[in-house]
C-alpha cells in the first residue's frame, strides 16, 4: 500500500492538468486539492523548457496530445504565477445598453457590481452576422486607435480595468467584491486575472443579446492592451479561449518577456529599421530590463498570484513565457505581439519575441502556421495607428477573406530575428 501511495503521489505531481480536469478548481477550495509542487520547493531548471513536452517527459505528438498539454500548462500558471479564474457558475449577469455605453451587472451570493463599457458603432449597414468588435484595455477612455477602428468598420470597446480591481495591493474594485481575495491558492489571485474577468464579461454580454441588440458578432473578438494591461491581455487569451484575436503590446516582465533571458545590455543593429543612432551606424543597446525581484516587489506583486512570492529565482518555474504565448494556439484564434523598440528597454523585446517564436510549434502541429504573429515598431509604447491598420488588414483576410494590399509576411519575421541580432537562445527556438 506504500509503494502504490508513493506512485499516485509521483503522478499526481507530473500529471496536474489530468486531476484538474476530473475535478475543477473552484473559488476558495484548500490548497489540499492541488497537486503540485510547493512554490518554495521547485528545483532550479536553467535551461529553456521545451513547450512541446510534458512534464512527465513524453513528447507532445497529436493535437489530442496539445489539448492535454494546453491544459497542464494552463494549470501550472494558475497556480504558480497568476492565479485561478472563477468559473462563472455563480454568476448572474445582466446588461443594458445607454447612452453608447454597455452597463454590465454581475451578482454573485449577496453581492452585485456593475462595468461601464463606453463603445463606438461604426457608421453604414451593418454586416450580415454582425460588425466585429475591439475591446481595448483604456488608461482613457475612448482612444484614436477605437474610433480608427470604427471607420474600418470594428465595433469598439473602451475597458476600463481599474473599475475591476484597483492597481495596487488593497484588491478592491469589483473583481474582489465578489470573489475577495483569501489565503488559499485558489482565492489569491492577482489583478492580471482580475482584470481579464472584466474583459470576459463584455464577451459574456455580447453573447447573452447585447450583441443582438448593437449588432455585433460575439465571435468576431479582438483584445488589445498595453504594458501591465498587455500583460492581462496576454493573460486573458490563455484563459478564455472566446477571444478570437489576442494582441499583447508591450508586456515586459510577468508578461510575454521570457523568464530565463533578458536582452539588456545587448545592441541590435536597427539599420534595417532606418534607425541612425548618434553615430549613424544604426546601433542601439538596450538598456536595463525589468528584474523578476522587481515584479515580486510591493509595487507590482499584487498583479500575480499569491505563490510567486515564494519563487526566488525565475528558473524554477516549470514553464518560461513562450508556453503563455502557446496557449492561444488555435485553428480559430489568432495572436499578435506588438511592442515598440527604443521606448522598451525595460520590457525585454528580444525575450517577448522569443516567446511568439517560441510558441510557434503548437501552431504548426494544429495547421495553424499563419496565425503566430509580430508586429515591431521602433518606437512608442502603445498599440500605433499604423500597428493597427496592419491587424484590421489581417482581420479583414481572417474574418471576410479580403485580400490585402500589402504584404502580410511582414508580421512573421523582424529585425531581433536576423541572423546578426538573434541571440542563440532565439535561434534555437527558430530551429536554428
Amino acid at each position: 500500500m506504500k509503494i502504490l501511495f508513493i506512485a499516485v503521489l509521483a503522478l499526481m505531481i507530473l500529471l496536474p492538468s489530468a486531476f484538474a480536469e476530473e475535478a475543477p478548481i473552484k473559488w476558495g477550495q484548500t490548497d489540499a486539492v492541488l497537486p503540485y509542487t510547493r512554490p518554495a520547493d521547485l528545483p532550479l531548471q536553467p535551461e529553456i523548457p521545451d513547450l512541446m513536452t510534458f512534464m512527465d517527459g513524453t513528447p507532445v505528438v497529436t493535437e489530442e496530445d496539445w489539448a492535454r498539454r494546453r491544459a497542464e500548462i494552463k494549470g501550472l500558471y494558475e497556480y504558480y504565477m497568476y492565479g485561478y479564474m472563477p468559473d462563472g457558475s455563480e454568476e448572474t449577469l445582466t446588461w443594458r445598453v445607454d447612452n453608447n455605453v454597455l452597463y454590465i451587472t454581475v451578482a454573485r451570493a449577496d453581492k452585485e457590481v456593475t462595468l461601464k463599457v463606453p463603445f463606438i458603432l461604426p457608421k453604414g449597414e451593418t454586416p450580415e452576422g454582425g460588425w466585429p468588435y475591439y475591446i481595448e484595455y483604456s488608461f482613457w477612455g475612448m482612444s484614436d486607435v477605437l474610433h480608427y477602428a470604427a471607420d474600418r468598420g470594428y465595433a469598439g470597446f473602451a475597458y476600463a480595468p481599474y473599475d475591476v480591481a484597483s492597481d495596487n495591493s488593497f484588491f478592491t474594485g469589483a473583481f474582489f467584491t465578489l470573489y475577495p481575495r483569501g489565503i488559499h491558492a485558489t482565492n489569491r489571485t492577482g489583478a492580471l486575472v482580475a482584470w481579464a474577468w472584466g474583459a470576459a464579461k463584455i464577451v459574456d454580454a455580447l453573447e447573452q443579446g447585447a450583441g443582438a441588440e448593437l449588432g455585433i458578432n460575439p465571435e468576431y473578438s479582438l483584445l488589445g492592451g498595453v504594458s501591465r494591461f498587455g500583460k492581462s491581455v496576454a493573460v486573458a487569451g490563455a484563459y478564455d479561449e472566446r477571444f478570437r484575436v489576442v494582441i499583447p503590446s508591450c508586456s515586459g516582465a510577468g508578461g510575454l518577456g521570457m523568464l530565463r533571458y533578458s536582452c539588456q545590455g545587448k545592441t541590435f543593429d536597427l539599420s534595417s529599421m532606418n534607425f541612425k543612432g548618434e553615430d549613424g551606424t544604426g546601433q542601439w543597446t538596450n538598456g536595463t530590463c525589468e528584474s523578476w525581484g522587481n515584479i515580486r516587489s510591493s509595487g507590482e506583486s499584487h498583479w500575480f498570484c499569491g505563490n510567486i512570492q515564494l519563487v526566488k529565482d525565475p528558473a524554477q518555474m516549470p514553464f518560461d513565457q513562450h508556453f503563455l504565448a502557446a496557449l492561444c494556439a488555435d485553428p480559430n484564434r489568432h495572436f499578435i505581439l506588438v511592442t515598440g523598440i527604443l521606448s522598451e528597454e525595460w520590457n525585454n523585446v528580444e525575450g517577448q519575441v522569443m516567446a511568439t517564436v517560441g510558441a510557434q510549434p503548437a501552431w504548426d502541429l494544429l495547421g495553424a502556421s499563419d496565425n503566430n504573429n509580430m508586429i515591431i515598431h521602433l518606437s512608442g509604447h502603445a498599440i500605433l495607428r499604423s500597428d493597427m491598420e496592419l491587424i484590421l488588414d489581417y482581420c479583414d483576410k481572417v474574418f471576410y477573406g479580403i485580400e490585402p494590399s500589402r504584404d502580410l509576411s511582414v508580421m512573421k519575421t523582424n529585425v531581433f530575428m536576423e541572423e546578426d541580432n538573434a541571440s542563440p537562445e532565439l535561434q534555437a527556438l527558430m530551429g536554428k
